[in-house]
């Protein structure tokens, strides 16, 4: 509830919205309301926009949909089609700078093939709410100014770098949701240490290994933790933690990780869950099974039988968990 909530007109007719709708930095065509304790309460007004921190704020109070006036439903209807073709900021970008069009278009169709590891998950309310959650907040980071030049070199450095880091960004969100870790900051440090985790390969030789499970062996690109940290140390919008997740995401418990070697509790909580979603979508990616639920349950096993001792015991039992009851 913002500054701004007032208790709405009882004579008005309303219909519901989803709240996954609503695109945020948008100026709403009408009133928005919440309904608390069976009355509604506007919540913005006509012209006010939905900012990501309030958006994220909503859904982790439980808020699954909003009102609008039925006077305004054609307005609104209007306004979600034109949400669902071409941001308006990444448009006013474009214009302001047609040198981003290309990776900003790429960044669309990343969107809308999005996460083909959640492909089919069980039907679940519980579940559907973290993967859209998860979903909605890699894609307002991908709309920031800092993002879009780091996916940039991303991209440049490999597409497939591009789609892998986008799908460890959201992994992390929906496990870290459905391990309980609901604090605003701590998801958006594991969207963005997923998402950037991958940034230190683009000050690699472009012919070092890159290959997802063998890369490892080359000395080079085991330096890559390290150097993608030391890229994002300056940068105002990635705090420390974002940084550890970045320099240890291939720490493992037992020593053997690398670039530093790190054992046991030296390796940083939020590093230990991108490490696992890391290596997670390289199995999936790895896999030749047939079927995206074949692939899945290859690859927790895999998990399971060869990762025995390296990763955090408790949240590998716990993101195996999560995963078989959610896709196979």
């Amino acid at each position: 509830m913002n500054d701004h909530s007032s208790p709405a007109d009882p004579n008005v007719r309303y219909f519901s919205v989803p709240l996954l709708q609503l695109s945020a930095e948008r100026e709403f065509p009408g009133n928005v309301y919440l309904c608390l304790n069976h009355k509604m309460v506007k919540y913005r007004n006509r012209g006010d926009k939905l900012d990501a921190e309030s958006f994220n704020k909503l859904v982790f109070n439980h808020v699954k949909i909003v009102f609008i006036e039925d006077s305004d439903r054609e307005a609104f209807d209007k306004w979600l089609a034109e949400g669902n073709s071409q941001d308006q900021s990444e448009a006013l970008l474009i214009a302001e700078n047609p040198e981003a069009g290309p990776i900003i278009e790429a960044i669309q169709e990343q969107r809308r093939a999005m996460m083909d590891i959640f492909e089919s998950p069980r039907e679940d309310g519980a579940i559907k709410g973290a993967i859209d959650t998860s979903k909605r907040m890699v894609t307002e980071f991908l709309r920031k100014p800092f993002a879009l030049s780091n996916v940039q070199a991303l991209q440049k450095y490999s597409k497939g770098c591009v789609d892998h880091s986008v799908n460890v960004s959201m992994l992390c969100v929906f496990l870290g949701l459905k391990m309980g870790y609901s604090h605003q900051l701590i998801l958006e440090n594991l969207a963005l240490g997923g998402l950037f985790h991958d940034l230190g390969k683009t000050e690699v030789s472009p012919n070092a290994d890159d290959s997802p499970m063998t890369g490892e062996d080359d000395p080079a690109m085991r330096e890559h933790p390290k150097l993608g940290a030391e890229l994002i140390e300056k940068r105002k919008e990635f705090n420390n933690e974002v940084r550890m997740i970045i320099a240890q995401h291939h720490e493992y418990l037992d020593g053997t990780g690398y670039p530093a070697g790190l054992k046991g509790l030296a390796v940083y909580d939020l590093a230990r869950l991108v490490g696992i979603a890391n290596v997670y979508d390289n199995l999936i990616s790895e896999s030749q099974a047939p079927t995206m639920k074949e692939r899945v349950s290859e690859a927790l096993d895999r998990l399971e039988s060869d990762f025995e001792g390296k990763f955090d015991p408790k949240k590998l039992e716990k993101v195996i968990k999560i995963l078989r009851y959610s896709f196979v």
